[in-house]
């Protein structure tokens, strides 16, 4: 399972298409490499991966769990605030084979990583910072 917290802010470029990205939708490096380090401060271990076809990948280990936690954005296209949009934050637990066929060790919504998240989101400001399910 993979857990989605969203969020909204106009901090980071979702209006200008990267000459280096894979598509029109890999925003999210200067996203990835600002959540990295606040997420650092907070105890997080975490660094940046890669570009994606859809954003930014990135590893994070909290509690002794590691996790892939990528990044996607999208413009909510308001003139006045190029950048404004919602950001997902999607978070899924490094898992064996074994453990994913038989279904153990999912990601849930009660993960620690996941109440680090939401909080250094919101210690930033930004809004409607919540878990999709």
């Amino acid at each position: 399972m993979i857990v989605d917290i969203t969020c909204k802010t106009d901090r980071f470029n979702l209006s200008v298409v990267g000459s280096d990205f894979i598509n029109d939708c890999c925003f999210g490096e200067d996203f990835s490499r600002w959540l990295v380090v606040a997420l650092s401060e907070a105890g997080v271990d975490a660094e940046v991966i890669c570009m994606e076809d859809f954003g930014w990948a990135n590893r994070a280990e909290y509690q002794g769990i590691s996790y892939l936690m990528c990044v996607a954005g999208n413009s909510e296209e308001d003139s006045g605030r190029l950048n404004y949009g919602e950001w997902h934050v999607m978070l899924e637990r490094d898992r064996t084979l074994m453990q994913k066929i038989l279904g153990k060790n999912k990601t849930t919504p009660q993960d620690p990583i996941v109440g680090k998240v939401m909080d250094v989101l919101q210690a930033a400001g930004f809004v409607d910072v919540e878990v999709e399910l």
